[in-house]
């Protein structure tokens, strides 16, 4: 993709944060199990889904490393069978008639 339609993209988001913000710019407390707190309503859906992108990507930590590990197996492979045809490739042909 290239770097300038990122760039919209990003800004976009921005911008509807940005409105998402000043439309809900009411306090609502959060009571959590010690104490509780007044904070904006926007301020709270933003650490919100920040922290469930957060758990989200430590989840896919161990899939991603599976998937690099095999990829790593099976380069090895490809390299050991290049190997193994090059060596078969300079051996002589016998002809037995």
């Amino acid at each position: 993709m290239p770097r300038i339609l990122k760039l919209c993209i990003f800004l976009f988001i921005v911008l509807l944060g940005l409105v998402f913000h000043l439309r809900n710019d009411q306090y609502v407390l959060v009571d959590y199990y010690l104490d509780s707190i007044e904070v904006v309503f926007s301020a709270s859906i933003v650490v919100s889904l920040a922290i469930g992108v957060a758990l989200g990507y430590i989840v896919g930590i161990p899939g991603k490393l599976k998937v690099k590990r095999e990829n790593i197996r099976l380069q090895k492979d490809i390299s050991m069978s290049t190997k193994e045809l090059n060596a078969l490739r300079v051996i002589p042909v016998k002809d037995e008639i």
